[in-house]
């Protein structure tokens, strides 16, 4: 299995995701995980709950506070996503340049 892909079930169907980024908060003394659905353009996130045979299961997230802690770091993930892709795009313009 892929790492950086789950399977959740939402409303009795098995879907897909892409893991984004997991987050520990000292503030909440809680795991994250925010996930973006492969079959549609939808970001979620959810709480992981580690079990004592090192496994897990996910809860809600369950304040506005937590939601716009996540959505905070979501910016920040996407923004540094977009100045990786920026750099890389100035960086194939160089090597073409050099060509």
């Amino acid at each position: 299995m892929d790492e950086n892909k789950l399977t959740i079930i939402l409303d009795g169907e098995e879907v897909m995701c892409d893991i984004l980024f997991t987050h520990y908060s000292e503030q909440y003394e809680k795991n994250y995980v925010v996930f973006q659905f492969t079959d549609r353009d939808e970001i979620s996130a959810a709480v992981f709950i580690e079990t004592e045979n090192g496994e897990g299961f996910f809860e809600d997230v369950q304040t506005e506070e937590e939601w716009e802690m996540l959505d905070e770091l979501l910016e920040n993930y996407v923004g540094d996503d977009e100045e990786d892709l920026e750099d890389q795009e100035d960086d194939d313009a160089l090597e073409d340049d050099r060509a």
